[in-house]
Parts: structure tokens; C-alpha cells; sequence
């Protein structure tokens, strides 16, 4: 028998539950198991405390990739009971139940469903994994890129509006799905130091990317998994795996820490060769690195090191403009996005 919504909340756990997936969104995670029970998702958040949608609810239902859904303690209470885990429990698998995104209010249990996150992106989980994990319908992550990559099944996702294809199999791009490795590696070793600067790489070729589009090995890799080379959901899927060599380059000058206008110049020198074997024209691609080696100037000040691990800190005007959290464009000390035009840039 399902729960009576009173005064002091729900009474008991839903007779059905579903598996946790990491990193799921709230939202997605509450309409399944609003289905798992036979109910419609206003009838579960009916049980969950009082709440405000969107300006158009209907759009929570089309559009889940695009909405999320907050809660405030008591609200984080009521879900801990109608899904008989703890809220450690339910923090720890939905990023979105954190503390920081806790809404304010203690007596009264609350949520809200804003039509975009408070950080990151909704993207599509691999179908894959979700099957595995039992899921019979389909399930969004939290995540800090518009994409992921799953390495399991080789399988590409992002947060397109688009149904068709939701995914990319990455059978016909093996560099990709190298690259994403490789970028593990990279914030493995080297913690948020490896992330910002894949950051900074990423944004350095979505400006190339942008005034460039018809790079043949960007336009061949679209063409090959079958989407249209200039569309934008493309580009993630098709720069990564330069992004990710010139993240690669970047490590090696802030390691070199050689930042006169001579090291600086060998660095360009040794970008030079990368883009020419990758066919990007370097004298209309040289502005964003020069940007780049302008914000990577001055050493920042020492550190003391860990014992157990080499702790790599970039440099001073970097670390004045980047975050260590965040989505790839906060994490990154250059100034543009994917999907500004070329005036824009």
C-alpha cells in the first residue's frame, strides 16, 4: 500500500524501488521510480513536500535533459524515506542532492524544478548501462562536460535536445575513445591541475574548430559516425583527440617551466608540428595559443609538495581566473565557448 501524504510526510518507502546509477540527476531518478510504482511524476512529488516546476511543466516530461530537480533538508528527508535509504546514502549517488545544492528552509519540505541545472549538464546514459543496472526507461546523469564516454561499450553521449541518434558508437572513432583514456590519465596523475588544462586545450581547439570547421579530419570523423560535420553537438565528438594532445603540450611547458619569450617561443615552434600533421592552419590558429602562453607567463608562487605525490600548480594567472569544479569553460582560463561565432571569439 502506498504512503498517505500528510502533515509530517510520507509514512513509508514505496513498495517498488529502483537501483541507484552514479551520478544519475535527481529528476531522472525520482520519475523512475514514480514509474516503478504506477504513478505519473506529479503524483510523486505530491509525496515529496511542496514545490514549483518550471514555468511550463510539461517541458519537465519532453525536455529531461534540460531540467533538474533541488531539494531542501527536510525535502532530502522525505525522499530518504519513500526510498528507505539513508541521506547519505541518496547524496552520495545523486550529485544534485549535495550539500551545496541544498535549497534553504528547514521546517517545511520543499523542491523546485528549474528549467536549467544549477551547474553542469543533464546528459544521456549510455543505454547500455542502464540496462544493466535494470533501468527500463531512459536515464540522465549529472555531469561537467556536455558529454561522456563510455568506455565499456564504447558508446558516446551528450545532452542534445536531439532523440535521434542519442548516442555515437565509437567503433568507427578508436582515436576518441584513446583520447578519453588518456585524459584519464592525465587527471589521475595530475588531480584538477590535468583537468584545467585539457580545459584550456579543449577551449584553444574549439576556437580553432569554430574558424576552421572544415578541417578534413574534423569533417571525416562526423561524416563516419554519420552526423553533419558543422552541426554543433559534433564538435565534443571530433576535437578531442587534438584537445587532448595539446593538453598533453601544455603539461610539458608547465613542467618545463621555461616561460621567457625563448622557452615560449619553442613551445609555439613544437604546437607548430602538432597542428601541421593534424592539417590546422597555424597562422589562422595562432591567436588563441598566444592567448594562452600570455595567462601562463609567470610561475606561481612554490608550494609545498606531497611526499606521495607530485603536485603540479599552473601558473599564476591561470589559477586567478580558473576553478578546480565546474564546467569545462569555468575550469579553463580562456575566455570562449562552444558556440560563439567567430566575431564572438
Amino acid at each position: 500500500m502506498l504512503d498517505i501524504p500528510g502533515s509530517y510526510g510520507p509514512r513509508g518507502p514505496l513498495p517498488l524501488q529502483v537501483r541507484f546509477l552514479a551520478r544519475e540527476s535527481t529528476g531522472s531518478f525520482v520519475n523512475r521510480l514514480a514509474h516503478r510504482n504506477g504513478l505519473e511524476l506529479h503524483e510523486f512529488l505530491e509525496r515529496a513536500g511542496q514545490g514549483k516546476a518550471s514555468e511550463s511543466p510539461e517541458r519537465i516530461k519532453k525536455y529531461p535533459q534540460y531540467t533538474e530537480m533541488y531539494v531542501n533538508r527536510a525535502g532530502l528527508r522525505y525522499l530518504a524515506v519513500l526510498t528507505d535509504r539513508p541521506d547519505e546514502a541518496l547524496q552520495r549517488a545523486l550529485p544534485s542532492l549535495g550539500e551545496r545544492h541544498l535549497l534553504p528552509g528547514e521546517e517545511e519540505a520543499a523542491w523546485r524544478w528549474p528549467w536549467e541545472p544549477h551547474e553542469g549538464h543533464i546528459v544521456r546514459c549510455c543505454a547500455l548501462c542502464a540496462h544493466r543496472r535494470g533501468a527500463g526507461e531512459p536515464v540522465w546523469l549529472m555531469s561537467p562536460d556536455s558529454w561522456r564516454v563510455c568506455l565499456r561499450h564504447l558508446h558516446w553521449t551528450d545532452n542534445s535536445r536531439q532523440v535521434d541518434p542519442c548516442g555515437v558508437r565509437l567503433g568507427a572513432l578508436p582515436e576518441t575513445a584513446e583520447a578519453h583514456q588518456r585524459r584519464e590519465r592525465l587527471r589521475r596523475r595530475f588531480g584538477p591541475a590535468g583537468e584545467e588544462l585539457f580545459a584550456d586545450a579543449f577551449q584553444v581547439v574549439v576556437h580553432w574548430w569554430t574558424s576552421m570547421p572544415e578541417t578534413i579530419r574534423w569533417v571525416q570523423r562526423a561524416w563516419s559516425v554519420g552526423l553533419e560535420a558543422r552541426e554543433m553537438r559534433v564538435v565534443p565528438l571530433v576535437i578531442y583527440p587534438e584537445a587532448v594532445e595539446l593538453a598533453v603540450a601544455m603539461l610539458r611547458f608547465e613542467q618545463a617551466d621555461e616561460r621567457d619569450s625563448s622557452g615560449r617561443a619553442r613551445w609555439l615552434v613544437a604546437v607548430q608540428r602538432l597542428m601541421d600533421r593534424w592539417g590546422v592552419d597555424f597562422m589562422r590558429g595562432k591567436e588563441p595559443l598566444l592567448r594562452w602562453l600570455e595567462r601562463h607567463s609567470k610561475a606561481a608562487p612554490a608550494r609545498t609538495r606531497s611526499p606521495r605525490r607530485r603536485r603540479l600548480t599552473l601558473s599564476l594567472e591561470h589559477n586567478l581566473i580558473a576553478t578546480q569544479t565546474g564546467s569545462l569553460d569555468k575550469r579553463s582560463c580562456l575566455p570562449w565557448q562552444l558556440g560563439m561565432s567567430t566575431a564572438e571569439l
